[in-house]
């Protein structure tokens, strides 16, 4: 199976309306055990109607998603147009991915993990493989109230190359 090599990461200050951030730097630990411990994922791919987003299970490993998408109107989607975002549930504490689909995965160690963490049995006959999905971008951030009307409290931005 082709593998993307391990992307590198480089924080910078995210943009907000324009303006650079000036909240607190974001730790980057932070945003990794958010993505590692998610139970659901929001992903939206591109449709020639209008944005397909749902909930999906997932795992994060070696800053890769490996996703169970399941719809084959999803996974057609990913194969003319492989670019899609991800995020978390929280509308506070925020983590959002934007992301290119490169690969189905079987590798065992990812089933593997999937499954002790859904306790679960991964069917590939019945659901297909993961899809693997290699970050391009990842903004973070912590509010102190809903939407950041009190304002941010921590920011983070990552560009993947």
């Amino acid at each position: 199976m082709l593998r993307y090599a391990r992307p590198m990461r480089e924080q910078s200050a995210p943009s907000f309306y324009g303006l650079e951030s000036e909240d607190e730097p974001l730790e980057w630990e932070w945003v990794d055990e958010q993505l590692t411990a998610s139970g659901l994922y929001w992903v939206s791919t591109r449709t020639a109607a209008h944005p397909h987003p749902r909930p999906v299970w997932g795992v994060w490993l070696d800053d890769r998603l490996f996703l169970s998408i399941g719809t084959p109107a999803a996974r057609d989607v990913l194969e003319v147009d492989p670019l899609i975002t991800v995020h978390l549930e929280s509308g506070t504490d925020v983590v959002i991915v934007e992301a290119i689909s490169v690969a189905e995965s079987l590798d065992e160690a990812v089933i593997g993990a999937y499954n002790e963490k859904y306790d679960w049995t991964y069917d590939i006959e019945e659901y297909g493989a993961l899809t693997e999905v290699v970050p391009v971008k990842i903004l973070a951030w912590r509010a102190a109230g809903w939407a950041g009307r009190e304002s941010f409290t921590h920011s983070g931005r990552w560009d993947f190359r």
